[in-house]
């Protein structure tokens, strides 16, 4: 692998290349979200891969004689990634920037490159030329036994006239290998609007999580969990259920009477009501065949056709006696037989004291 043309800015990537350091930048930043998580030592992750990612991209558009500026688009999905993964909730929402970076990196690794050169790993340059020539030895055989060291190699000499005839790399004081620091300052000078824009780029990254940060840190000191509710335990009411021979039946709830028989089929409500004396009036009374009577606090027809006519505890005891006792009764329009309604009462135990 050449470690050191990574550094290069003045050799060429052709569009593989660039898509690999590209996609191994940001498999290296999902490594670090997966091994120290959402930290902001993704961040510093980020800031060390851009130089790699930028001078890729560098490379990338001198080999396909595109502006310069383009390869700012790739910067612009790697610092959302980043702080989608420091700050976002959601994978998903972090994915769609890799989305978004694919297409970008895909768009500039198509570009087609200008003239025929001879990549060494999908790169072209100084740096290459200085890895092949060294430890590379040739031996040739002779007549008289000795054996004469050739150096260099056919391929050396090839990759050396092509970078002659393309660019003259040769300075007097050399940074990495085969790039001089006086190539640096040059490049330096001529984007200078690339390299203040990149400074900016990272300066806002860096300014933005810090407030980002800020922020949500106050809004977690700030949020009190709220306390869970204490539901009140529903209460259930028991009713026991005496049924009659003649089609109705009484319910105690409790110390709550209730008289309920078969009605017709109508929309549910309230057919009479002692609160409010509105309703039907032939409801008001419960009467049995002696003229006793006794006033219902309400007659309601039920969802299930039912009609439930109920009445105050204090008539539970008088009411029920009298059912006992009593050979009919009469509510609401509806004769009743209570022929044998002693009987089925006494076969309640809940109703027998009132008996």
């Amino acid at each position: 692998m050449q470690y050191s043309s990574l550094f290069c800015i003045r050799g060429r990537d052709n569009g593989p290349r660039f898509a690999a350091i590209t996609a191994l930048a940001y498999l290296v930043l999902l490594l670090g979200f997966i091994f120290i998580g959402a930290s902001s030592a993704l961040l510093l992750l980020a800031l060390i891969l851009m130089p790699l990612i930028g001078l890729s991209g560098l490379r990338r558009m001198r080999d396909a004689a595109r502006p310069t500026w383009l390869l700012g688009l790739s910067f612009i999905p790697l610092l959302l990634f980043v702080l989608s993964l420091v700050y976002g909730d959601s994978l998903s929402f972090a994915a769609s920037f890799v989305v978004f970076a694919a297409l970008i990196t895909g768009f500039l690794a198509i570009q087609r490159p200008v003239g025929k050169n001879r990549y060494h790993q999908g790169y072209f340059g100084p740096a290459a030329t200085v890895v092949n020539a060294k430890g590379r030895m040739r031996v040739e055989p002779t007549l008289d036994g000795s054996a004469a060291a050739v150096t260099g190699h056919s391929s050396d000499v090839d990759m050396a006239e092509q970078l002659k005839d393309h660019e003259p790399y040769d300075e007097p004081v050399r940074g990495f290998d085969g790039i001089s620091m006086a190539q640096w300052s040059s490049w330096a000078q001529q984007n200078r609007k690339l390299l203040v824009g990149s400074v900016v780029g990272i300066s806002s990254m860096v300014i933005i999580a810090g407030i980002w940060s800020l922020f949500s840190g106050t809004a977690d000191d700030e949020y009190v969990a709220p306390e869970p509710e204490v539901s009140e335990p529903a209460v259930v009411v028991q009713r026991d259920e005496v049924k009659f021979p003649d089609g109705f039946s009484l319910i105690l709830e409790q110390e709550l009477l209730v008289m309920r028989w078969l009605g017709e089929a109508d929309e549910p409500g309230m057919i009479w009501s002692l609160a409010t004396a509105e309703g039907d009036k032939s409801c008001a009374h419960l009467t049995f065949n002696n003229g006793t009577r006794y006033r219902p606090v309400s007659v309601e027809l039920m969802p299930d056709t039912a009609i439930e006519a109920r009445f105050s505890p204090l008539d539970t005891e008088s009411v029920i006696s009298d059912i006992a006792r009593r050979g009919s009764v009469k509510l609401c329009g509806y004769d009743f037989s209570l022929k044998g309604s002693q009987s089925a009462l006494a076969k309640s135990g809940t109703f027998i004291p009132y008996l």
